[in-house]
């Protein structure tokens, strides 16, 4: 007989490609993957029962040689009667039909390099000549977030000396015929033990029975997008640890249920991504509900071992929302090293930064943050209290940067209000602050100082948009400008003058004279002087600006200017003068909550922001890096 008269639909897919997750290098100059399964629709249309015998994946147009499953049909799940349906994915398959003994093979594509351009699945049944086939082109996963792809969803700023967090892109468990587990990951951290000289997963002592000795244990869990809470669990006490008389960790006897233990589920554009495992009592209660809305980076709960759990760690995973169909998980904001590449205490190697990419194969190091390992990047920022949703994040070039900006401006309304940009190593990474609001406003990046002042003056002149902020860099030995405008009805000032005495007679007479208020001010070394440059606006307000030589200093006045004149900071910038560092900032008067923070590195600043916003409800409004 001919091909068999079975229709195959194919799962993960987009727009009718079938999609892969392209997989990380484990280091800057290794070769990338790309990791492909599958799940198969299978629906018999034919009026006979027929049984599928085999399994096979092929790539049109492209050298990558045919790959024949195994174990295909071993337990009769595919013999499929006249109208019968039933679902499989290429993932792990025991091989030995005996329970009691374990042959696992991986069904799992992984093909080094670029991906083909297309897949063909050929489905071959008992009696048929010819196989069933579809054919579908291939595109990479993008998940439906911004970026289109997720934060890491712990941070590194909560990391020990010498610790990393470590998955790997195989994981153990199919998840059934509907191969939902197969792009899961199970997540834990491992350190650096001086005195073993080796990695482990383990506190230098620890005992692998106690659930407290794991490094992971503990760790907030950390939200890996925004989104709203789809469905929760809590309450299930954690795992006691016990192994076989091998030494092996042993699953929890009987099997608990739900065997992800504590888990939340977020539903993250048209995705749900299930975190499971967590600690007894870990989930903050405003999230056991329903449709609450969840923030990128906001805490979950912390890493336990709940449920169907051998030892402390976080399983996540992916499935579509509209179907449960299986998912990848692309990371972004983050880099990835093989072990073996570093050599502790020292954090630098090879790294390779993931930009939409999976985790690799094989296990490796994982720093989830937007600067390298040992490359701290100070920052200080303020925070305020409001009712308006906004974003902070951080690009590592100026079109990704360009990219998220307008993504959320067209999806969600908020229009960009901070934007800057540091040094990494040689490589420009862009930091920003997009915020709700319905004015319109317009950000800009001009090659010179009179271009910037240009296009700030024909914005207000065609556009009645006004001068909010001002930032600049050097690249390549010139300087560049960025500046941002905003719908208003206020009036405003541009100042820029060649010197600090200058500067503050020029701010205090448009104060005087036209009742214009300082909101903005930064300075830049020119041909060997340093100029100044600020911002000026119509408003009812008190304020107040000032420069301290040193941190401690600043400190302290702000404090006084809160207590004894009731004056919020509204910003703040650096500069270095010799050896020293001095700081600028401007506070005025309103009855709004707000805090300003200072910290070393650029993770532990948006672990604070964040905890701000959680715990105080104040939302970021002012970043700037500390070069």
């Amino acid at each position: 007989m001919a091909a068999p008269n079975i229709a195959i639909q194919i799962e993960p897919s987009e727009s009718g490609k079938a999609v892969y997750l392209p997989l990380a290098a484990t280091t800057a100059t290794g070769k990338t993957m790309v990791k492909l399964v599958l799940r198969l629709r299978l629906e018999n249309k034919g009026s006979g029962t027929v049984k599928v015998k085999a399994i096979r994946f092929s790539f049109p147009g492209s050298s990558q040689p045919a790959m024949d499953m195994q174990g295909v049909n071993m337990d009769g799940g595919l013999d499929l009667d006249a109208g019968e349906t039933a679902t499989w994915s290429n993932g792990m398959v025991d091989l030995d039909p005996d329970p009691d003994v374990k042959n696992i093979i991986n069904n799992s594509v992984y093909l080094t390099g670029a991906a083909p351009s297309q897949v063909k699945v050929e489905v071959t049944c008992k009696d048929f000549s010819e196989p069933a086939t579809v054919t579908l082109s291939l595109a990479a996963h993008q998940s439906p977030v911004a970026g289109e792809a997720y934060r890491f969803p712990y941070a590194a700023g909560e990391l020990r000396d010498d610790e990393y967090y470590q998955t790997s892109a195989v994981h153990w468990a199919n998840g059934g015929a509907g191969g939902t587990q197969i792009f899961a990951h199970d997540i834990g951290v491992v350190g650096w033990d001086s005195k073993a000289k080796k990695w482990s997963g383990l506190l230098p002592g620890g005992d692998r029975l106690k659930n407290e000795d794991y490094r992971i244990w503990n760790k907030p869990i950390r939200a890996m997008a925004d989104g709203t809470v789809e469905a929760w669990s809590d309450g299930m006490e954690d795992n006691t640890l016990s192994a076989d008389e091998d030494g092996n960790l042993q699953f929890p006897v009987p099997t608990p249920s739900p065997v992800g233990g504590n888990t939340l589920t977020v539903r993250h554009g048209t995705e749900l991504v299930t975190y499971c495992h967590l600690r007894k009592g870990s989930m903050p209660e405003e999230l056991k509900k329903k449709g609450t809305p969840v923030s990128e980076g906001q805490l979950l709960g912390r890493a336990g071992n709940t449920g169907n759990s051998t030892n402390p760690h976080t399983h996540i995973q992916s499935v579509r929302a509209s179907d449960s169909a299986l998912r990848p998980l692309p990371f972004r904001d983050a880099s990835v090293i093989e072990f073996g590449k570093l050599s502790p205490p020292s954090a630098d190697g090879p790294w390779f930064r993931l930009q939409g990419h999976g985790i690799p194969k094989d296990a490796v190091a994982i720093w989830p943050a937007s600067t390298s390992p040992g490359f701290p990047v100070p920052m200080v920022g303020i925070s305020m209290e409001g009712d308006w949703a906004n974003s902070y994040f951080i690009r590592p070039d100026l079109p990704s940067f360009q990219k998220t900006a307008q993504d959320l401006f067209d999806q969600k309304g908020r229009r960009l209000i901070r934007a800057t940009t540091f040094l990494e190593k040689g490589v420009r990474r862009w930091v920003g602050i997009s915020r709700a609001g319905d004015w319109a406003n317009q950000w800009w990046v001009s090659p010179s100082l009179a271009h910037f002042q240009k296009t700030a003056q024909d914005l207000f002149d065609q556009k009645g948009l006004r001068l909010i902020y001002v930032s600049s860099f050097v690249e390549g030995g010139k300087r560049s400008w960025i500046g941002i405008s905003r719908g208003g009805d206020w009036a405003n000032r541009l100042i820029i003058q060649d010197d600090l005495a200058s500067f503050s007679k020029e701010a205090q007479h448009l104060f005087d004279d036209q009742g214009l208020r300082l909101i903005h001010v930064m300075t830049w070394l020119e041909g060997g002087k340093r100029r100044w440059l600020g911002i000026s606006r119509a408003g009812s307000w008190a304020n107040k600006w000032w420069i301290s030589p040193d941190l401690g200093h600043f400190s302290t006045r702000a404090q006084q200017l809160f207590d004894n004149e009731g004056k919020r900071l509204v910003h703040v910038t650096t500069y270095q003068e010799g050896s020293k560092r001095r700081w600028v900032g401007i506070s005025r008067s309103g009855t709004w909550a707000n805090r300003w923070f200072h910290r070393s590195d650029l993770d532990s600043f948006g672990l604070e922001a964040q905890r701000l916003f959680d715990d105080k409800h104040l939302r970021l409004v002012h970043v700037e890096p500390l070069e």
